[in-house]
C-alpha cells in the first residue's frame, strides 16, 4: 500500500506495472513516461518465474490504461488467450444503437435488444413473451451482412440489461454471459 501511496503523489512521469500472482512496480521520479514504463515493467518482471504470466502496465502518470490496451498485453505475453473467451467490458453503442436502446426502455414488457460485435442491432417489443421478442430481435440483427462473422446476441430482455461484465467473446465472435441483471 506505502508503493502505491507514494506512486499516487508523485508530480514527474511515473508507471504501475502489475502481474497475475500479486507482483507490482511502481516507478517514479523519470523525465520520460516511455521510460517510466519500461523500468516498471522490468521490476515487476523480476519476481515472475513463468514467461506466460509476466506483468503489464496498468496505471502511466495516474491514469489507468484502458482495458483494451491491458488486454493487448496480455496476448503479447500469451498467444493462447487468443484461443479463450475475452470480456466484453467495454461495449460501446454508435448513436443509432444508443438512441434506439433508450427509446426500448419506454416500451411495454416482452421485449428485447439484440447487437453484434460488429454493430448491427435490432429490437422488438410487440413479441407475446420474452422469448418470442428475443428470437425475433435475433432474427432480425443476424439478417445484416456484418452479422455474419459477428452473431448477434441479447443485450436486454425486458427491463433488465445484461452486466457488461458477464459477456464473453469467443474466438468466433460469438457471445456467451447473456444472463439479465
Amino acid at each position: 500500500m506505502k508503493a502505491l501511496e507514494d506512486y499516487a503523489l508523485a508530480k514527474t512521469e511515473k508507471a504501475f506495472a502489475a502481474g497475475p500472482e500479486g507482483q507490482f512496480s511502481a516507478q517514479t521520479g523519470f523525465a520520460s513516461a516511455t521510460i517510466a514504463a519500461r523500468e516498471a515493467i522490468k521490476a515487476c518482471d523480476q519476481s515472475v518465474s513463468d514467461s506466460t504470466k509476466r506483468c503489464i502496465l496498468i496505471n502511466l502518470n495516474g491514469e489507468r490504461l484502458p482495458d483494451a490496451v491491458q488486454l493487448a498485453q496480455l496476448l503479447r505475453v500469451d498467444p493462447g488467450l487468443l484461443e479463450k473467451p475475452t470480456p466484453v467490458t467495454d461495449l460501446v453503442l454508435d448513436i443509432d444503437a444508443w438512441r434506439a436502446k433508450e427509446g426500448y426502455r419506454e416500451k411495454a414488457e416482452h421485449k428485447a435488444f439484440a447487437i453484434s460485435l460488429k454493430g448491427p442491432w435490432a429490437r422488438s417489443w410487440e413479441g407475446n413473451s420474452t422469448e418470442e421478442a428475443e428470437t425475433e430481435a435475433l432474427a432480425t440483427c443476424n439478417r445484416n451482412e456484418a452479422a455474419k462473422s459477428a452473431p448477434c446476441f441479447i443485450l436486454m430482455r425486458d427491463g433488465m440489461s445484461v452486466p457488461l461484465s458477464e459477456l464473453r467473446a469467443n474466438p468466433d465472435l460469438s457471445v456467451d454471459g447473456q444472463k439479465p441483471e
